[in-house]
């Protein structure tokens, strides 16, 4: 089984941390895969793939991005090239398998943070996002996940190479990558308290 992290975010969109400090932690903690899932842009998946064959890093990539959707967020891994945001889901996923990617709903009924609350939603993504660190509404997720008998992986929603690590998907090493997200396992952790508040410090910094 191959430990990855499936959602985190870099300097690229709104993370803390650029691309090589979130790789280097990612060694240190012993991961094998890992997805740069920046808002709206594939360009720190990109740069993290040539980061990891530049300095031959332990660690494969699995490429795309978190795109804003117009009634909730998607998580879209196995493209390299940038999703308009602002489309439906609907849209949103057409375009990304166009572009080889398969689409899971991101922190789903976390209407504080955009997530889609929307049934319609559910049935057009391959998957869903059933852990999320920072989602107080992960039972619901898991529930319609089960009732429509969708896939299922955890996110770290990580916003800093602290915070990498947070949730860890197993997956399965006799499939591509892409593949083995329909049969993961994970186990992960909420985000603390003052992981929460690190955070909220910096984006008010970066706003003064």
């Amino acid at each position: 089984m191959l430990r990855a992290e499936l959602h985190v975010h870099s300097s690229f969109s709104d993370g803390r941390d650029g691309v090589r400090k979130i790789l280097e932690a990612a060694v240190e903690k012993k991961l094998e895969v890992i997805a740069i899932t920046d808002h709206d842009t594939v360009q720190g998946s990109l740069e993290a793939i040539d980061i990891v064959k530049e300095e031959h890093l332990p660690l494969k990539v699995l490429p795309g991005c978190e795109v804003t959707a117009s009634t909730g967020h998607v998580l879209v891994y196995g493209i390299t090239k940038d999703i308009e945001p602002r489309m439906s889901v609907e849209e949103t996923c057409k375009i990304a398998r166009e572009l080889g990617g398969v689409c899971f709903l991101a922190h789903p009924f976390d209407f504080i943070r955009k997530g889609s609350v929307r049934l319609k939603d559910f049935k057009m993504v391959d998957g869903i996002e059933t852990f999320n660190a920072k989602s107080y509404f992960n039972f619901l997720a898991k529930r319609y996940a089960k009732k429509l008998s969708k896939p299922e992986i955890a996110g770290s929603d990580a916003h800093s190479a602290r915070a990498v690590g947070l949730a860890i998907n197993y997956l399965p090493d006799e499939f591509d990558l892409l593949n083995a997200l329909f049969h993961a396992r994970f186990d992960g952790r909420r985000v603390s308290i003052r992981e929460r508040l690190a955070f909220l410090r910096f984006r008010l910094n970066q706003r003064l």
